[in-house]
């Protein structure tokens, strides 16, 4: 319910929102609940008073048991008729379906730090200062994290890398210690010490349902369901349990790695002005 929309639009698009719990039968307070909302939010929301973003459109849907196809038609009430596209593609609006409908999900990160864990400023630094609803549809999805148990598995030379700088690699680490202490969060460093037993491919996320079979989303934008690929993950996943630090350990690194870059930007030892220096002799 962005700001170009027209009031027929809004209500519309409430009309349908609330038809889908009342389906379900859920009460308005517990999808509140689940969503992270106030009750007065939802409530202006389902009668069309409030704006509502596209990856929220989603969230609602999925936790009302709305399918995939069923989230689309109400993504396109949600989307200005006038514009020339949207910025909630297709692929991601699955994945936020997919995320906000598993009972449990574990990833692993061989590159950067997971988008579900990054901050404002590293997610911008990665993907471009001029794609700011990209970064926002990161932001959003984290939400989910208070609700339901992750485990990430993210390779030390991701943690490494450096994006944005040092105040920003400080901060993003910082929240990586921060966010490790949540009870629903468990994050373990895979040490670049173990060499090529470090290395389990691409970045992949995989999703465990109660009542559906699970369901793994890779690096290159697939999804996948049949038993030879989620059998083949399951061992990506209990290969990484058995390497990866343990959760307390995994803590302490992050925060030594934090301490690192905790430097000020101008400062003489900052690796560029050190370059810098050598090359004018």
């Amino acid at each position: 319910m962005g700001e170009h929309m027209s009031p027929a639009q809004a209500r519309e698009l409430a009309e349908e929102l609330r038809h889908y719990r009342e389906i379900l039968g859920m009460p308005a307070y517990e999808l509140a609940d689940r969503l992270g909302w106030s009750a007065s939010k939802l409530s202006r929301v389902e009668h069309g008073l409030s704006p509502i973003s596209e990856v929220d459109v989603v969230r609602y849907g999925a936790h009302c048991g709305v399918s995939a196809e069923g989230i689309e038609a109400l993504l396109d009430l949600c989307r200005d008729p006038g514009a020339a596209g949207y910025w909630l593609s297709k692929w991601s609006s699955t994945l936020v379906f997919a995320e906000n409908t598993a009972a449990f999900s574990a990833s692993y990160d061989p590159l950067v730090v997971p988008g579900m864990l990054q901050t404002q400023e590293y997610a911008a630094a990665l993907i471009g200062q001029d794609k700011a609803e990209w970064v926002q549809v990161r932001m959003e999805r984290q939400r989910l994290l208070n609700n339901r148990p992750f485990e990430f598995f993210i390779h030390e030379q991701a943690l490494r890398l450096p994006v944005g700088g040092d105040r920003v690699m400080n901060e993003q680490l910082l929240k990586l210690v921060l966010v490790a202490a949540q009870p629903t969060v468990t994050i373990r460093v895979v040490p670049s010490a173990l060499g090529a037993q470090s290395m389990f491919g691409g970045a992949f996320l995989f999703f465990r349902y109660d009542n559906h079979q699970p369901l793994v989303y890779v690096e290159s934008g697939f999804f996948l369901d049949d038993e030879q690929h989620i059998a083949k993950y399951q061992g990506k996943l209990a290969g990484l349990s058995k390497v990866a630090l343990s959760s307390g350990e995994s803590r302490e690194v992050l925060a030594e790695m934090a301490s690192e870059v905790d430097r000020p930007e101008e400062s003489p030892d900052a690796p560029d002005d050190v370059a810098k220096e050598r090359l004018q002799f």
